[in-house]
């Protein structure tokens, strides 16, 4: 049985680092003990972009010895709004970018799950249309998905169309597809509980960052409402009022009792440090997680003792 640890995967900076430098800054993950990496939404759209950076990424990984472990669709640019939406369109060219990496990540780096945010709400259009339209989207790319052996995670945001009992929605109308599931975003997560005296008006987020939406509290506690459907976790934290991708243990994220659950899911393919290290090397970004998941196993064993 795999340890948390032995899940966890990194974003880390890549889009600073130049080509030549890519190799030996996975090195130094690696030999930092820790070799999982994502391919990020930068590398993604990169690789739509420039067919031979594929070679180039390949290499990097075969090399330094680490592996890519899962993914995140790019962010693309409607009426100057970066999203990353393939409802939106009437075109469907979004669709065609999902389908292609869909098909060339597990292909060429055998990634197991894409992550997936749901997008920006179009002016005129409903709630409930829209998630009608997410459906109809998620039909085509969750079919591609079980073809080549992926996980679409359908990541949690702050709305009525992206929390819990949303993706508890889009997840059931596929009875069980191995093709979807959901990316639990702990910070978002973290953001979306309404603990006491916690207020909207005091939410810090922007338009975009509510996707044009209304922005909804979470019931309860949406780790434990979605644990079944969970194959990603995105780990970082914040103050608990804006979504700030600050490092574990430096906001309010209760860190014990969120590894706790998700040791528990069934699904889960990968941790993803989503953390945005702000100029932190890998040495000192890895060394920030091995500490949270000594002290977790640390309580841990005191619970079972």
């Amino acid at each position: 049985m795999k340890m948390l640890k032995d899940r966890l995967s990194h974003f880390y900076s890549w889009s600073h680092a130049a080509d030549e430098d890519i190799r030996p800054l996975m090195e130094r993950f690696v030999a930092a003990g820790h070799p999982h990496l994502v391919v990020g939404d930068k590398w993604c759209d990169r690789l739509l972009a420039d067919p031979g950076f594929a070679a180039v990424l390949k290499r990097a990984f075969e090399g330094s010895g680490a592996t890519p472990q899962g993914s995140h669709a790019p962010y693309w640019a409607v009426r100057n709004v970066k999203i990353d939406s393939f409802t939106y369109d009437p075109d469907s060219r979004f669709v065609k970018k999902h389908l292609e990496l869909l098909k060339l990540l597990p292909a060429e780096f055998g990634v197991k799950t894409y992550t997936l945010h749901i997008g920006w709400l179009p002016d005129g259009v409903t709630r409930e249309a829209y998630m009608e339209r997410v459906v109809r989207g998620l039909e085509i790319l969750v079919a591609a998905a079980e073809k080549n052996g992926v996980t679409i995670a359908v990541e949690n945001a702050f709305s009525a169309v992206s929390g819990a009992a949303a993706l508890k929605k889009y997840v059931a109308h596929f009875g069980g597809s191995p093709g979807i599931g959901v990316c639990l975003d702990v910070g978002h997560a973290n953001i979306s509980f309404q603990t006491p005296g916690k207020t909207e008006e005091a939410i810090r987020l922007d338009r975009i960052q509510r996707m044009n939406m209304e922005f909804v509290f979470s019931a309860g506690h949406m780790e434990e409402e979605l644990l079944p459907h969970i194959v990603v976790a995105h780990l970082h934290d914040n103050d608990g009022l804006a979504d700030e991708h600050k490092m574990p243990m430096t906001g309010t994220v209760d860190w014990i009792k969120i590894l706790g659950i998700l040791a528990r899911a069934p699904r889960l393919v990968s941790l993803e440090d989503e953390a945005g290290p702000r100029g932190m090397s890998p040495e000192e970004v890895c060394g920030v997680y091995d500490r949270l998941f000594a002290q977790h196993a640390r309580v841990h064993m005191k619970q079972v003792s």
